[in-house]
């Protein structure tokens, strides 16, 4: 396949090859996303994309900033006017549980990427990262006023629902419990918080 010339923006391509990315993954996984795939997907040759993007990895880690500004907006949107403390953890914990169901080819492409050492990530994708966990920070404050306890309890509480996420997903959490993926995840987070803040006299 040749080239188009002139005919998108750099921009403009990369918005066209970020959209097909999205489609294929949420179709097919990881897997499914190939230079090839994305070249006939949007018309133009792997050069340009390589010119325009980046590599793969490149690829991969802007379309996974996309579905961590998704997930960041839905945990936002749970958080209701007036919604605090224990039932603000509990809706966040309920909205990424909700997140994961709706986009979960998408959730594992997030979390089965890899890049050579963490120190490889740009700081435009660490910021992403960080943004979902900054809403779960921010509710946690009231309950978890000191800061070490709280980015602790926060690491935490994000791989309890990490770990539930990939057994449901996987087909295996039925050999762990007969409750359901949100049901499990509600009762480990109300759990947590209140051992916590019970052995914290709170």
């Amino acid at each position: 396949m040749v080239a188009r010339r002139l005919e998108h923006t750099r921009e403009e391509l990369t918005r066209l090859v970020l959209d097909a990315a999205e489609e294929i993954g949420a179709r097919d996984g990881l897997r499914g996303i190939t230079m090839r795939g994305l070249a006939a997907a949007v018309g133009y040759a792997p050069n340009s994309i390589y010119h325009a993007v980046g590599d793969m990895d490149a690829v991969i880690l802007r379309l996974n900033v996309r579905t961590l500004g998704r997930l960041t907006v839905t945990l936002k949107r749970r958080l209701r006017p007036g919604i605090a403390g224990e039932d603000a953890v509990l809706a966040l914990a309920e909205g990424y549980m909700a997140f994961v169901r709706a986009n979960h080819r998408l959730w594992s492409i997030l979390v089965e990427h890899r890049l050579d050492g963490e120190s490889a990530f740009p700081d435009w994708y660490r910021d992403a990262l960080a943004a979902p966990i900054a809403v779960v920070d921010a509710a946690l404050a009231p309950l978890f006023p000191d800061a070490g306890d709280r980015r602790r309890s926060v690491a935490v509480l994000w791989a309890t629902l990490h770990g539930i996420a990939s057994l449901s997903l996987g087909g295996k959490l039925g050999v762990v419990t007969p409750e359901d993926a949100p049901t499990l995840a509600r009762l480990a987070v109300a759990r947590y918080l209140a051992r916590y803040l019970a052995g914290r006299g709170a």
